[in-house]
């Protein structure tokens, strides 16, 4: 499947892309190159030291950092170890330093939102919007490079939207009225999944076989759909349609190097009509987990290229099924890779409404 071919389905008709510098940069440099260029919600969270834009890694041998001092703490800065770009422009890269995990410790993450408009009505791509876009696609290219120690899982950027812009991470959950994300991890083996912080509380949506809740932190969709590769480009493509307000019609779906690797179209993204938009790009990677069983052993790198999002108006127009609530969230608990079903929560509504998903 071509990205064109998704895009004109489901009407993305704003597109951007994230510039990439014409060199090489060192971490000081590379932030204010993402601050100044890249649209941010805020500021970088975290990561500032971490982050170099640096040769293509399939154009070059070297994938060595050098590090103002010989410490892995992330207080001193970062500079490519070649500026030798081989005719190919730069890419970033963010590194993991050995033993980070989680808690700002490697890693980086950042909010950025270039389709945003702050209320004022504008045109991008021949489409007129105030910033309010309710379908959205993220592309990217990211490579792991050979002999990649995945350990026990890391997370990957996604989209978020909704006015909190620092909840939905880290065991903040989501009721659906403040925010909502959708990441991309990496587990053991490298084995793949969208990883969301999404309301749980619809009737059986933990049962689902390709869902597994957790109530301390998100809610793994098809883990184990796709695997990533090392040592090699591969592109991902994460689509999110919000849901009308009410029902369980969202949709996310994952495309890995063009093939659909996972679809869901029952989704309750949001519950209120105050998330009303997709914000956009949330650049969150790191190892983890929340603790040192989830550190990377050895300092790591990934890197990205081709950053692009496409947008477009319109909630969901799938099955308009009612968002019917248990008394509490099914929920299946992980605890030594071990799956534990909760309760399974008394139903509360039962009329449903069906339209057809186009």
């Amino acid at each position: 499947m071509s990205l064109s071919s998704i895009t004109a389905s489901y009407g993305l008709t704003a597109p951007y892309n994230f510039s990439f510098p014409s060199s090489t940069m060192d971490s000081s440099a590379a932030v204010d190159w993402v601050t100044n260029s890249w649209d941010l919600d805020s500021h970088i969270a975290f990561g500032q030291n971490d982050m170099v834009f640096s040769p293509d890694p399939s154009t070059s041998s070297s994938t060595l950092v050098r590090r103002a001092s010989a410490s892995t703490a992330t207080s001193s800065g970062t500079a490519p170890a070649s500026t030798a770009l081989n005719g190919q422009p730069p890419v970033l890269r963010i590194e993991y330093p050995s033993g980070s995990f989680s808690k700002a410790t490697g890693g980086a993450q950042f909010y950025s939102v270039p389709l945003e408009t702050n209320g004022t009505a504008s045109e991008i791509g021949g489409v007129s919007s105030d910033g309010q876009y309710e379908r959205m696609l993220l592309s990217y290219d990211i490579w792991f490079p050979d002999g990649f120690q995945f350990n026990m899982g890391g997370k990957l950027p996604g989209l978020r939207g909704g006015p909190d812009a620092f909840g939905c991470s880290g065991g903040n959950e989501t009721n659906g009225t403040g925010c909502f994300s959708t990441r991309l991890m990496w587990r053991t083996g490298g084995a793949g999944e969208v990883y969301a912080y999404v309301p749980t509380s619809q009737a059986n949506f933990c049962e689902q076989a390709n869902v597994i809740c957790n109530s301390d932190f998100g809610t793994s969709l098809s883990r184990g759909s796709f695997t990533f590769a090392t040592g090699k480009w591969q592109t991902v493509w994460l689509l999110v349609v919000l849901n009308d307000v009410g029902s369980t019609n969202g949709l996310v779906q994952l495309f890995y190097n063009g093939v659909q690797a996972l679809s869901f179209t029952n989704l309750e993204l949001r519950a209120a009509s105050s998330i009303s938009s997709i914000g956009g790009l949330y650049f969150s990677t790191f190892f983890g987990g929340n603790d040192s069983t989830w550190a990377t052993p050895t300092t790591q790198y990934t890197y990205y290229r081709n950053m692009q999002l496409f947008a477009g108006l319109g909630s969901s127009n799938g099955t308009n099924t009612a968002a019917v609530k248990g008394k509490s969230a099914a929920v299946r608990e992980i605890t030594g890779g071990r799956s534990y079903m909760g309760l399974v929560g008394i139903l509360l509504l039962g009329l449903v409404g069906v339209s057809t998903w186009l």
